[in-house]
């Protein structure tokens, strides 16, 4: 629709700053800019905000696996207060309520003057001259126009960029192919007690005892199962589901579980994953994850009701509303983050992140490779530039998120929540200093913008 005339629509609002996509990275940005003093219109297609950690209820934090697990972020405490006062996060701030967090960040966007606009779904973008000038927004009320003056692309496909004419990458360069997808789900009225008991009693079983722990007070568990890791306390039980017929060998090939704080016997599912047709900007591939994901959900509840202890009144609570893409599009910015940067942990002089997490690559066989290679210099992680975010050869658009400027290997390192917040606070403070300041996107010092990060309480690793 690049030819369309979009000049006879309304214009619904303007802002100085317009957010597309209120995900992990998108709140941070409109709640950023508009603490730098900024007038913000948030955009967002579902009615809560964090995207693929609420509506997708991926929990929870991965750690940056830099000592003191530095969030770069002032953003973080804050939303950490907040989720501490509604028992919604566990003191070391990775484990974290999908529900309550979306609650979090809404009250955090209103109390920071953040204009939201729920429900509404971004088609096209008007571009004049290699700026943008408008996005064009669909919702009940129809088609009309959302003018602004500086656009973050957080819509996690690079969406935004792409109908700006933005180039992109797209997939495992050797296949094409995306990572695999899930669709997370939520069981509740689990006995920690008595599955504990069970996990005690397979390890005894076994012999192997790895992976498998519920702390009887409810609220505390982990175990795992991937068909493509050494053997686990449940590797065994899960293969003689398999062997009966009551999983499929999917089933099998990934398989997470986590406790939720504050839910009482609640278990957060990190599965069914989906290792064929995974175009997460396909709707046909995304409607094929909700409606498979279902049938697994359903499939898998009767496993844990035959095999397990603990689940006999246990119930579905929530299936993710919002399918969990690990990887899309990378947006081609002005610094597009590489293999080589993430394995000699390079340095940047506008660096706005940390980060040392593994590069983790889904798929029927599990890549998970520790960042191990020597550094550049002492310090064990690498940076990401304030270059990731700027889309190149358009003048007034920043990206950020998972689908900021990076190679495939390097987006499988720095897709973590962690860095895509950092990414939307780092994204929402330049786009306030452009506007400040008279200058494009382009010209924005990503060291300036560190500079206010950490003069409003970011840490980073020394």
């Amino acid at each position: 629709m690049a030819n369309t005339d979009f000049s006879r629509l309304p214009v619904y609002a303007e802002a100085e700053v317009v957010v597309c996509g209120g995900g992990t990275a998108g709140a941070f940005a409109a709640i950023a800019a508009a603490n730098e003093g900024r007038s913000v219109l948030l955009v967002e297609q579902f009615g809560t905000l964090g995207g693929t950690a609420t509506a997708g209820l991926t929990t929870p934090l991965m750690h940056t696996h830099i000592d003191g697990n530095p969030h770069s972020s002032y953003i973080y405490p804050l939303l950490q207060q907040k989720l501490l006062a509604m028992d919604a996060a566990n003191p070391e701030g990775n484990r974290f309520d999908p529900l309550l967090l979306g609650v979090a960040l809404e009250q955090m966007c209103v109390e920071s003057g953040v204009k939201l606009l729920y429900h509404t779904f971004i088609p096209e973008v008007v571009t004049e001259n290699g700026r943008i000038s408008a996005v064009v927004i669909a919702n009940k009320a129809g088609l009309s126009l959302v003018k602004g003056k500086i656009f973050i692309d957080a819509t996690g496909d690079g969406d935004v960029s792409v109908r700006a004419g933005a180039a992109y990458n797209k997939g495992n360069p050797e296949t094409g192919k995306n990572q695999p997808m899930s669709l997370r789900y939520i069981i509740d009225n689990v006995d920690f007690a008595a599955l504990n008991g069970f996990f005690r009693e397979q390890i005894e079983k076994t012999g192997v005892d790895r992976n498998a722990y519920a702390n009887p007070n409810g609220l505390d568990m982990y175990a795992d199962c991937c068909k493509s890791n050494p053997p686990v306390t449940l590797t065994a039980v899960f293969e003689e589901a398999v062997a009966n017929g009551d999983l499929i060998p999917e089933d099998y090939l990934y398989w997470q579980a986590f406790g939720l704080p504050g839910r009482k016997g609640s278990v957060a599912f990190n599965c069914p994953e989906f290792f064929d047709r995974v175009d997460g900007t396909n709707p046909e591939d995304l409607t094929l994850a909700q409606v498979n994901g279902k049938k697994a959900v359903v499939r898998q509840l009767a496993f844990y009701k035959k095999y397990f202890k603990g689940f006999e009144d246990a119930y579905i609570a929530e299936i993710a509303a919002m399918v969990g893409i690990r990887e899309s599009r990378e947006i081609v910015t002005d610094y597009v983050l590489t293999a080589e940067d993430i394995l000699c942990k390079r340095k940047f002089p506008d660096m706005f992140c940390q980060c040392n997490y593994p590069i983790d690559i889904h798929g029927a066989v599990l890549q998970n490779r520790y960042l191990v290679d020597e550094p550049v210099d002492s310090k064990p992680w690498y940076d990401i530039p304030f270059g990731c975010l700027q889309v190149k050869d358009v003048e007034n658009l920043l990206v950020c998120g998972r689908c900021m400027g990076t190679d495939f290997i390097a987006e499988a390192s720095s897709r973590i929540q962690i860095v895509a917040r950092s990414s939307g606070e780092a994204a929402g403070i330049g786009a306030a200093l452009s506007l400040r300041d008279g200058v494009s996107v382009h010209q924005v010092d990503g060291a300036a913008v560190r500079e206010i990060m950490v003069a409003r309480g970011a840490e980073y690793a020394k």
